[in-house]
């Protein structure tokens, strides 16, 4: 059989000015959703993805008991802010929400007990409306920077002025 007009040959291509391509290199589409630390820093309002964060809702009903809140505190607004909280702490290591994270932040914001009245005033205002509001969700997420959630129970221990761990 004989080849169409319009195929060109091998001997032909060079006449004609026909390259070839280089091979491509190597490239593999990454999984989506994957977000990377610098990605993270510019989510503003936009929430930070990470595995497996509906637990965390399980892990404070798990340790209601502990949680203290103070007079004009609800406690729906204190769970769901404590889990969004908890779900950036827990998606900053690139791991699901654990029963540390929580203690972390029931530490970080007195709710076990030890706060201040200052504190207490300022948590009031922090979380209120969190149970209800996704914005207010969304800037509870934004005011505490990463480092801050990185810290370890007895780094946090050690701060003597808790407004300076905030982005306010």
């Amino acid at each position: 059989m004989s080849q169409p007009n319009f195929v060109t040959s091998p001997k032909h291509e060079g006449a004609l000015g026909l390259v070839e391509l280089p091979a491509s290199n190597s490239w593999t589409k990454p999984r989506t959703g994957v977000i990377t630390p610098t990605d993270r820093t510019a989510r503003h309002l936009l929430g930070t993805p990470g595995p497996g964060q509906g637990y965390a809702l399980r892990l404070i009903r798990e340790k209601d008991a502990k949680i203290v809140i103070s007079e004009g505190e609800e406690h729906e607004d204190v769970a769901v802010g404590l889990s969004v909280l908890v779900c950036k702490r827990a998606a900053a290591f690139g791991r699901s929400p654990i029963s540390y994270d929580i203690d972390f932040l029931v530490k970080f914001f007195g709710f076990d007990g030890t706060a201040d009245a200052n504190l207490v005033e300022f948590r009031r205002m922090f979380f209120k409306g969190a149970g209800h509001s996704y914005m207010v969700q969304r800037q509870l997420a934004d005011a505490i920077p990463e480092s801050t959630l990185k810290l370890t129970r007895e780094a946090l221990s050690s701060v003597k002025n808790w407004r300076e761990l905030f982005n306010i």
